[in-house]
């Protein structure tokens, strides 16, 4: 039996060695990228708790390919999102939030995605996935957020509310069955 176990146990210890590896570890390139998106979303958080709009914007890249999605609502473009967000902070400047990264993880040199966990003094809990583009000037810039908190609404056939800059209906329409 031991002997039939043991190329079984050596397979796995192989995997296990191959796994543990220095792909597996973040190298020196990656730890240095995740400080700086780590910095990058503790701006944010800051920015967000300073109920500045034009400073929280500061961290998103500001062009029509900019797709937030909160909950089930999705804004396409820019416009839109600045549009609906920017009036929240300064009407609002008695919530503060907090936020954890749970995971970085690195895409490419230029490329990375974030799950965050956090709250403000109106939801208890909140959930963001990030995705940022490092710009030319080496700036992490936020290209799309997904942000959920529990109590979301399931959204009833394709998304009502969805927009696209200038109008345009988005792929798939915006209308219930």
């Amino acid at each position: 039996m031991v002997r039939k176990s043991l190329p079984v146990l050596g397979s796995a210890l192989l995997l296990i060695a191959c796994a543990s590896g220095p792909d597996a570890r973040p190298s020196l390139d990656d730890a240095a990228l995740m400080e700086e998106i780590q910095e990058t979303l503790t701006g944010l958080t800051e920015a967000m708790n300073a109920h500045d709009p034009d400073l929280v914007f500061s961290f998103y890249r500001q062009d029509p390919s900019f797709l937030y999605l909160g909950c089930t609502n999705i804004l396409f473009g820019w416009d839109t999102f600045a549009t609906r967000v920017g009036p929240y902070y300064t009407a609002n400047t008695e919530v503060t939030f907090q936020q954890e990264i749970l995971n970085i993880q690195i895409l490419s040199p230029t490329v990375a995605v974030a799950a965050m966990r956090g709250s403000s003094t109106e939801a208890p809990a909140l959930f963001w996935t990030e995705v940022l583009q490092r710009n030319e000037a080496g700036r992490w810039l936020i290209t799309y957020e997904h942000e959920s908190w529990p109590g979301c609404s399931v959204p009833r056939g394709p998304h009502m509310g969805t927009e696209v800059e200038g109008g345009a209906t988005p792929p798939g329409g915006n209308d219930r069955p």
